[in-house]
């Protein structure tokens, strides 16, 4: 009887650590702000991204929803890797509501430059949670 308790316990155990593994891991999967640098990154041609005035960017904090419209507040932490990409930090006060979001921008300044204080960006969400960041006007 002792052994058959012990056997349901263990059981019940792992059954509860399994849940609570697909739950933490599906959470994690959701997009947008939980997105990593490298995550964000994936499948981008870094050194064209920001081409047209489009880029792919990292939501590191703040929501917006699917889309939304801002204004650019700030560029900030431009110093390029050895492969010539800046990884610039962007806070942007979003039209609709009184909130802010920041993103980290992942391009090539020498080839598409900086968004610019001042500047109207619109952004989007796609279903993988990545972001993209859209100038207004060229």
């Amino acid at each position: 009887m002792h052994k058959k308790t012990i056997g349901i316990g263990l059981i019940v155990i792992i059954g509860l650590t399994l849940v609570l593994f697909v739950t933490l891991t599906s959470e994690n999967n959701t997009g947008g702000d939980s997105l990593t640098q490298e995550e964000a990154e994936s499948g981008l041609n870094l050194q064209k991204n920001g081409a047209n005035g489009t880029y792919t960017v990292n939501l590191i904090s703040g929501d917006f929803g699917q889309e939304s419209e801002g204004k650019v507040l700030n560029d900030t932490d431009c110093t390029p890797d050895e492969e010539g990409i800046s990884r610039c930090h962007n806070d942007i006060e979003l039209s609709d509501s009184n909130k802010k979001v920041t993103i980290v921008n992942p391009h090539n300044m020498k080839k598409n430059r900086c968004l610019r204080p001042g500047e109207t960006v619109h952004l989007s969400r796609n279903q993988n949670g990545k972001v993209t960041v859209k100038l207004m006007e060229l």
